[in-house]
């Protein structure tokens, strides 16, 4: 029975050493198989029960096969620049299709040598298709999520069949969530400006900007070009303008072609955080003189109050209630008519001084007192902004777009609004009508009537009285506005603007102390008062106008705003306060608000706090040192590069660089228990655990290398070692069998 046993003993190590053998064979023929994973047999001994002390019962050998699936291999260079390699853990996720159905088969490999198929998708040696994340610019949408690629936020997201935007969840492997990756279909691409960075010296020895001497020293202004989402090259022009020693305003042009212009700083914290408007333009840009019977409308968003603006050479057809532009009246080109509109605007507007015509274009420019602006240009196509702000639905312009107001937190001024037509309300023989401004009383009268001694201060308002006992509210704030500068110290604090007298304190000045209560409800408005914040003039006529405000409920300011950069004694900036720009375009290009569905804002850079790197105000010269921004015109496609992230990023011949997707890595709680495929991958088992997908480099997920290949684990000497100690304990086991057969023999032999 032992013999009989010992011979099986020995068919088993046979069997065992030719598994060996086999998996020898297997490792030495896959030695140039790119991320093939080296297998290996180890023996076990199968124990037979031994049922006697006296006799031994043999067993035998199991062999038992290991696979080294977590074995890093050698990264190896490659020229191809979609070859990639894994330094760490986890595997590429592929698929047998490269837009795979319900039935297509999900699998993991190290084999990284994709090259580009007849489809342009991205395909190994074993016939399997790469498979990652898509990635398109950040739509703002707070659930979407977000990849940071140099700065710039992206998203993991597609658009479907419908052109809608289906939003990734990197958690799960399934056709809806990984997308094959294709460099076929990548188009030409123009960048928008994202990035803006300057350097400038702004001379310390200027005097501080006088508005009425506009060529004198104290204001300059640094040039860059800047791209929108179509490629379209536009001039933007960022002004400084001294305030005070060491501070220094900013404002900027409104590209053409776009409806406005924002900037953003994040300086004041007391509000929340949020980022407050520091300085916001608009413009209305007409291509020829409207039609007959169109429209602008203008709301005034703190009153409410609509001023609708109809073009018509028929006056007398206008809808009532409506302010007319005479296209009748020596109208003959677009200037004219741009001319004419500004003036209408002047006439009948609060804080009218904010609109000015420039060629055909009509210029809005918010001041510090002036009060939101929401202009529809949607019934004059006429206007280059009839096309602003598309419906994110239909695509259909809405031709609306707003000019806010400069943020409360970060200004100091007072505006009265003259909101009355009648004359009553100004001019009472027997209630002389006033208005006490730093202890000047300013007295109103139509020629003489109420007669006014000593020390009141005479305003003759009979130049406003367009018929009867109706004025023309614009014409009294210019009148008051003329005998104010001519009888009150730094005249430059106070400016008649439309219908609203405007006032903002210097940085040197005095507060300023008004009394509105001789006026009654002829006037409106709001003071910023140092103790009870913003007031309402008709609901308190008594309030003071402080020089001094504070920033973030501390930082103590003077003046009417907080300045753009203030500097350092040695001529290093303090602090910046701008640092963003928005625009919105009417071009067809994609807005810059940084708002959902519609592209980033423009960050300025202006260098560091305490450096010289960037804006300086130092004796000397005003010069530009530098300017340098990101965004390109059209280009076409050139190539693609892969990061250790594994972001796939589309090369242009215009310089440009587009990340279009990210290649995930799985990783898997036991990777030894995954199950091979043919084409030198594995599937997920029980064994393995579930698929983890993760971006390169983060939470234990290895690296990927482009331009590289993870060379097969199998090592020659070791194998060709393996394969005389295989063979040898072959031979030993072929030993106890013909051994066995021997003693049988003999026993035979006894009989």
């Amino acid at each position: 029975m032992s013999l009989f046993g010992a011979m099986q003993s020995g068919i088993s190590g046979m069997a065992a050493q030719s598994s060996a053998m086999a998996a020898v064979a297997d490792n030495i023929s896959n030695v140039n198989t790119v991320g093939y994973k080296g297998n290996s047999v180890v023996f076990q001994t199968l124990v037979t029960k031994q049922t006697s002390t006296t006799s031994y019962s043999p067993g035998g050998v199991q062999p038992v096969n290991r696979q080294g699936v977590n074995v890093q291999g050698l990264l190896a260079a490659n020229s191809s620049s979609t070859a990639m390699g894994i330094s760490g853990n986890g595997y590429f996720i592929v698929n047998q299709a490269a837009n795979p159905g319900e039935g297509d088969m999900w699998a993991y490999t190290r084999a990284g040598d994709f090259n580009v198929d007849h489809n342009g998708d991205l395909q190994n040696s074993g016939g399997f298709y790469a498979q990652g994340w898509t990635l398109v610019p950040w739509d703002g949408n707070p659930n979407a999520s977000i990849v940071d690629v140099g700065g710039i936020n992206y998203m993991k997201a597609y658009n479907d069949a419908n052109g809608d935007t289906v939003y990734i969840n990197d958690n799960i492997v399934d056709k809806d969530n990984l997308r094959p990756v294709n460099i076929s279909n990548i188009g030409g691409t123009a960048s928008p400006t994202q990035q803006l960075g300057f350097g400038a010296n702004l001379p310390a020895g200027d005097s501080v900007f006088d508005p009425s001497n506009p060529t004198g020293t104290g204001r300059h202004s640094v040039s860059a070009l800047i791209y929108d989402s179509l490629g379209s090259a536009s001039n933007v022009s960022m002004t400084y303008t001294k305030d005070s020693a060491n501070s220094w305003g900013m404002s900027a042009s409104v590209p053409d072609g776009a409806a406005n212009m924002v900037l953003y700083g994040g300086l004041e914290k007391s509000d929340g955080g949020e980022k407050d408007v520091y300085y916001s333009a608009g413009q209305l840009e007409f291509t020829k003189i409207p039609s007959n019977g169109s429209t602008i409308s203008i709301t005034d968003e703190a009153s409410g109050e609509v001023f609708t603006f109809e073009f018509t050479d028929n006056p007398e057809s206008a809808k009532e209630g409506n302010h007319v532009v005479d296209l009748s009246s020596s109208i003959v080109s677009a200037g004219d008519f741009a001319k004419a509109f500004a003036e209408k605007i002047q006439s009948v507007m609060p804080g009218a001084n904010r609109f000015t015509a420039e060629g055909n274009t009509v210029n809005i420019v918010q001041s510090v007192a002036g009060s939101a602006l929401s202009i529809d240009a949607s019934k004059t196509l006429a206007c280059v902004q009839s096309a602003v702000n598309p419906v994110h639905e239909t695509g259909i312009p809405s031709g609306i777009f707003e000019i806010p107001a400069i943020d409360d937190d970060i200004k100091n001024c007072a505006r009265i609004d003259f909101v009355s037509s009648d004359l009553a309300d100004y001019v009472d023989p027997a209630n002389p009508k006033s208005i006490v401004i730093d202890g000047k009383t300013f007295t109103f009268t139509n020629k003489g009537v109420p007669e006014v001694t000593a020390p009141a201060i005479a305003v003759d308002i009979a130049d406003a009285i367009v018929e009867g006992t109706v004025v023309d509210p614009a014409k009294i704030v210019s009148a008051l506005n003329l005998v104010i500068k001519a009888n009150i110290t730094e005249p430059e604090r106070f400016n008649a603007s439309g219908s609203s007298l405007e006032i903002l304190p210097s940085h040197s000045g005095d507060d300023i102390v008004m009394d509105t209560t001789g006026l009654g409800t002829a006037i409106d408005g709001v003071v910023r008062d140092k103790e009870k914040g913003w007031i309402s003039i008709q609901n308190n006529g008594n309030a003071v106008l402080s020089n001094k405000f504070t920033v973030n409920n501390t930082d103590i300011e003077s003046g009417a705003m907080v300045p753009s950069v203030r500097f350092n004694a040695d001529g290093t900036p303090k602090y910046f306060f701008v640092d963003e720009m928005a625009i919105d375009w009417a071009n067809g290009a994609e807005n810059m608000s940084g708002e959902y569905k519609e592209g980033t804002t423009i960050k300025l850079d202006m260098g560091n706090p305490g450096t010289g790197e960037g804006i300086t105000s130092l004796s000397g010269n005003f010069t530009t040192n530098f300017v340098k921004q990101d965004g390109a015109k059209f280009g076409a496609y050139a190539g693609v590069t892969i990061d250790e992230n594994g972001i796939v990023t589309a090369l242009f011949d215009n310089g440009e660089r587009r990340p279009i997707a990210m290649m995930p890595l799985a990783t898997f709680s036991n990777p030894n228990g995954l199950s091979s495929l043919t084409g030198n991958s594995w599937i997920e088992t029980a064994g393995s655990g579930q698929a983890l997908l993760k971006q390169a480099g983060t939470n234990g997920a290895g690296l990927v290398a482009s331009n590289a290949l993870e060379q097969s684990t199998v090592d020659l000497a070791t194998e060709f070692s393996n394969m005389i100690i295989t063979q040898r304990a072959y031979s030993a086991s072929t030993k106890i069998i013909t051994t066995a057969d021997e003693m049988l023999d003999e026993l035979t032999r006894l009989v």
